[in-house]
């Protein structure tokens, strides 16, 4: 079941502009969900230091969140947040990116989840976000 989710993750991500520009892959875990941003100049936000941009730390976060409430609704695209919360809580480096989604609870209509952002050590967390998703229907 397991290699049959993360086929199905595959595929969304191959739906996905972003997804695939960004190059983000991701892996089901008992807890949720991990996804990887693969470390690429084009993601430099200051030259000076090399860390990252912003933008692209969130967007990673909210892209992994979006195909994880898509999978904990059964819908077969990802899901846009209808909020979105972000603390960035030190600066990056010029390496990977590693984000963890977890479920805080999931209901008929709503999903709301936490990310986690590291780089190259879990407890020295980069950023953190809460996000809700709004089940959006299928269009017949």
């Amino acid at each position: 079941m397991k290699e049959m989710n993360d086929q199905l993750y595959q595929n969304w991500i191959s739906d996905s502009p972003f997804a695939r520009w960004i190059e983000l892959q991701v892996q089901e875990t008992s807890h949720g969900l991990d996804a990887v941003l693969p470390f690429q100049e084009k993601n430099i936000g200051n030259m000076f230091i090399r860390s990252l941009h912003g933008g692209i730390v969130s967007a990673s976060m909210e892209c992994a969140g979006g195909l994880f409430a898509a999978h904990l609704h059964g819908l077969d695209r990802i899901q846009k947040p209808a909020s979105i919360s972000i603390s960035y809580t030190r600066s990056t480096t010029a390496s990977d990116l590693n984000i963890s989604i977890s479920s805080v609870k999931t209901g008929r209509r709503l999903s709301f989840l936490e990310a986690q952002a590291w780089q190259e050590d879990k407890s020295k967390l980069v950023a953190v976000a809460t996000m809700t998703f709004l089940r959006k229907l299928e269009e017949a």
